[in-house]
């Protein structure tokens, strides 16, 4: 057992976090983005004075070539719907329209009919509108039976409901949400697992649980202005996120015994060492609230459907914006 936790790595599947953390340190210093680092890029517009625009994109990863071969279009559609919403809800903002662009081999009507229908039917739920989008058919580039989707949203928000992380200070509260499982970020991983018969049929199919949505909680929160930060999990795992939401000279400080306990990571650790798990998963947290003591009971009362845990606290840092494990 301990040599597939040695033999197993997300760079060993072909996904390379330090070279897409390098390209991110390089792009941020030559587009020199107020938005580079966020989870969603807010725009200022004269014609809608006390708003911002907010935008993401974002697609599923290869988590979408078990989906499109199983014909699991509803999952298909929360993945991609999530990956986009729960990165605009960082902002506070809500979803006003959406476009998605698909990629495929060969148009097949019947399953890319079946997504889109799935797609605009979960839209609708969360008051936003799918505009349309582009189909492109590349046999030259997308293997047969597969076909890679993402997703454009557009949302707004009111500026005095935007979470202002330069208000957090030392003491303040990290709040995490629970996540439903793996989410859409680690796939190339799990998939070499599957390939490589680590993980059986019925094993596999459970690490395909759809992405938590968080609109809801997350929207009431802000309106209520009770929040100073906010993190969407994705990917590169808990602390690459949550220092996302922390302003520099400041730490979020977490407590690992804290997180839900979730068997599919349990069943991951089989194969993976735990510094490779954490770089790589959401580990239980799907997503991370940072607040003020005074509001934490109200954020947990709004956030009680998400399983909300006390995951850390802020501490005062002689580095740029941190985040570490209390261990």
């Amino acid at each position: 057992m301990e040599k597939y936790r040695k033999e197993y790595t997300y760079q060993n599947t072909g996904v390379d976090l330090k070279s897409a953390d390098i390209l991110s340190k390089l792009l941020a210093t030559h587009l020199k983005s107020d938005n580079f680092n966020d989870f969603a890029g807010t725009f200022a517009h004269p014609a809608l004075p006390g708003f911002r625009l907010v935008a993401t994109t974002d697609g599923i990863g290869t988590k979408i070539m078990p989906l499109v071969e199983r014909k699991m279009f509803n999952t298909m559609a929360q993945d991609l719907v999530a990956m986009n919403l729960n990165d605009l809800i960082c902002a506070g903002a809500k979803p006003l329209f959406f476009l998605d662009y698909l990629a495929v081999h060969k148009l097949e009507s019947e399953i890319l009919s079946g997504f889109i229908e799935e797609l605009n039917n979960l839209l609708c739920r969360y008051d936003c509108a799918l505009l349309g989008g582009e189909t492109s058919e590349m046999p030259d580039f997308i293997k047969e039976n597969v076909f890679d989707a993402a997703g454009f949203m557009v949302g707004l928000v009111k500026e005095d409901e935007i979470p202002n992380r330069q208000n957090i200070s030392a003491g303040d509260i990290v709040i995490g949400l629970k996540s439903s499982g793996i989410h859409s970020n680690g796939f190339s991983l799990v998939r070499k697992l599957y390939a490589d018969r680590k993980l059986n049929d019925e094993e596999f199919i459970k690490t395909l649980a759809p992405t938590e949505i968080y609109a809801e909680s997350i929207l009431k929160i802000c309106a209520e202005k009770l929040v100073l930060g906010l993190a969407n999990i994705t990917g590169g795992g808990i602390l690459s996120n949550i220092k996302r939401a922390v302003p520099n000279g400041f730490c979020a400080v977490l407590d690992k015994t804290s997180l839900p306990k979730l068997p599919v990571f349990n069943l991951l650790s089989h194969f993976v060492a735990e510094d490779e798990m954490y770089r790589t998963f959401n580990m239980g947290a799907g997503f991370c609230i940072i607040a003020k003591q005074k509001n934490v009971q109200r954020v947990l009362e709004i956030a009680k459907n998400h399983n909300p845990f006390i995951f850390g606290y802020i501490e005062k840092s002689e580095t740029a914006a941190g985040a570490r494990f209390n261990d």
